[in-house]
């Protein structure tokens, strides 16, 4: 277990450090979602950031990260339909992967699912996964029509 350096000499806390070093560069909340899940460990469910745990142990690394997922996804939430297909095409866009191909892939094997922090409610699980599908599908079509010389 990483121990943190004393408390006095750091002038932040680990949520503002990640907020200010990590969060704030992805302007986009379905990348800030991609993000967060992925550090998560599949085997313990704790979030690990190597670089925020040796400043602020693994605890609190864990707990700015965990509280950083719920929030980002509670705001993915509250967009609107309109947005969230908006905010997936700019992710899409800006991951440097072949946008058709992404969706593709997350509509034959949803792993998008794992996006989602843990402790979600039932019905905020529900609008995820609606809303997500909706938006892939929205989307799929959007980027097929542009590759097919259509405007969406």
């Amino acid at each position: 277990m990483r121990t943190a350096r004393p408390k006095s000499l750091l002038e932040r806390s680990a949520d503002t450090d990640l907020w200010r070093h990590t969060l704030s560069q992805i302007p986009v909340l379905t990348g800030r979602l991609v993000y967060l899940s992925a550090l998560r460990s599949p085997v313990t469910g704790k979030y690990e950031h190597h670089g925020l745990a040796l400043l602020f142990g693994d605890q609190e690394s864990d707990k700015a990260i965990r509280a950083s997922h719920r929030r980002a996804f509670h705001e993915w939430l509250a967009l609107g339909l309109e947005e969230k297909v908006e905010d997936l095409a700019e992710y899409l866009k800006t991951s440097g992967e072949d946008a058709r191909a992404i969706l593709i892939h997350w509509s034959r094997t949803e792993t998008w699912n794992s996006f989602q922090p843990a402790g979600a409610l039932s019905a905020e699980k529900s609008l995820f996964i609606s809303d997500m599908r909706a938006a892939i599908k929205i989307l799929t079509l959007r980027f097929g029509a542009a590759a097919q010389g259509h405007s969406a």
